[in-house]
């Protein structure tokens, strides 16, 4: 699909401020409301406009990490410490999300490799989906070293975990 200037300025706006409302959009690009509407409706039927629910990393306080790895198992698409795996012509891209260096370390290393480099990001500013339901890990956190020397904070969908952002009530 091609878009015009108008919509890409209409886009820029929704980027800026998802809530802004068409009366305002169409303030600022000197178009009609019922105009700015028609488009904003054709870019939704076509894709180009999508809503995402998701958790301000920053704000979070939470911590993101990017590894490449060659490949990767199945098993980690619905971890709670990954954000993103993006492919690409040699292997993958890993974007990893922890409440603490150490705890993302130790995950890395465990199940990526040691020797593994992983690039940080203290202050990413962006928005994603996290995972927060439970789907259970096969994580053994109390025979794990870096989770009894307290270098870790488990496993979130485990009920050893430590941190805070995926605590859940859990029914006795």
């Amino acid at each position: 699909m091609e878009i015009d200037e108008i919509d890409k300025e209409i886009l820029h706006i929704l980027q800026s401020n998802p809530e802004a409302s068409q009366k305002e959009i169409a303030s600022r690009i000197k178009l009609s409301q019922p105009s700015v509407s028609a488009r904003i409706k054709k870019l939704k039927k076509n894709g180009l406009i999508a809503h995402v629910i998701g958790i301000d990393i920053k704000k979070a306080g939470l911590h993101v990490g990017k590894i490449e790895v060659k490949e990767i198992d199945e098993k980690f698409r619905n971890c709670p410490r990954i954000l993103s795996i993006l492919e690409t012509n040699d292997g993958y891209i890993v974007f990893v999300v922890s409440e603490d260096y150490p705890s993302m370390e130790y995950f890395v290393r465990k199940n990526f490799g040691e020797k593994i480099k992983i690039i940080l990001d203290a202050n990413p500013n962006f928005v994603l989906p996290l995972k927060l339901n439970e789907n259970g890990c096969s994580s053994d956190c109390m025979n794990c070293p870096y989770y009894t020397n307290q270098r870790c904070s488990g496993c979130p969908f485990s009920p050893h975990y430590k941190g805070n952002l995926w605590r859940v009530k859990r029914k006795k």
